[in-house]
């Protein structure tokens, strides 16, 4: 079966959908589901908006949990979050603890004003750099989330608008090599899947991590409605066989092996 790993309900202030929708949704679709519900700690825009009270989501989502529906969540990480970050993910027995970046140098990924003043080139050896610093700082975490989150809002367009291994090879390799090192899956996100372009970019980072040894990968929608639970997940799973990697899931932190056609 195929598990969507990657999808915002209830608890997730940017979400149009609620739990009970998404449950419905991927029973429709016939495929698993893991809810990972943002946790941004100390966000820049506001430092409140992306937290919630876990105690409540695990009273409210443990008992509809079953082997087709799982708890999770998505902590977008930060250079000077990681003690913070790590103490969340071990608060609660979670199925799947989803590693993002949505913040480089405390500025919103999502805000204009985060490339303002910076060379393309620059935006992208930050976007790495302080990627790179969070994978070295002692975290726990199971998987590593949208690498291609920066195209959907820089100001770029064209051949620009993707991210590119020539733009910073050395950073890449150091960013993957960290990933396999630490025995973490990269995220194969659907929500740009339906761009050739998009596709086009992906294909050879997630083929260099494969080539410097990475083996698995998930599969998320990114939902936040309920139309998109599941969206593209065989677009996403051709994309994983073109690059010979094998998708994953996480059942009480521990990695599954999907179960798909092939």
């Amino acid at each position: 079966m195929l598990f969507d790993t990657h999808m915002h309900c209830d608890y997730s202030c940017d979400s149009h959908m609620q739990l009970a929708d998404a449950i419905a949704a991927a029973k429709e679709a016939q495929i698993g589901m893991t809810v990972t519900e943002h946790w941004d700690y100390d966000y820049p825009t506001n430092p409140d908006a992306f937290t919630f009270d876990i105690d409540d989501y695990f009273s409210r989502l443990q008992p509809l949990c079953n082997d087709k529906v799982l708890i999770g969540i998505e902590i977008g990480m930060q250079t000077h979050t990681a003690a913070a970050d790590k103490k969340i993910a071990q608060s609660h027995v979670f199925d799947y603890v989803l590693g993002s970046i949505h913040c480089i140098g405390r500025r919103d990924l999502y805000e204009p004003e985060c490339y303002a003043g910076r060379t393309r080139q620059q935006i992208v050896e930050e976007f790495l750099g302080d990627s790179i610093t969070c994978l070295e700082q002692d975290r726990d975490f199971d998987a590593f989330a949208h690498i291609d989150y920066i195209c959907r809002y820089w100001p770029y367009t064209g051949a620009e608008r993707e991210l590119r291994l020539e733009d910073a090879p050395e950073l890449f390799d150091k960013l993957f090599n960290l990933l396999i090192a630490k025995e973490k899956p990269i995220e194969i996100n659907t929500r740009r899947l339906d761009d050739a372009a998009a596709v086009a970019g992906l294909l050879p980072l997630y083929k260099r991590y494969r080539q410097l040894g990475g083996k698995y990968c998930t599969l998320g929608s990114d939902a936040h409605y309920k139309e998109h639970v599941g969206r593209r997940l065989n677009e996403a799973l051709s994309l994983a066989q073109a690059c010979d990697l094998t998708p994953v899931y996480f059942v009480g932190r521990q990695m599954k092996i999907m179960e798909v056609d092939k």
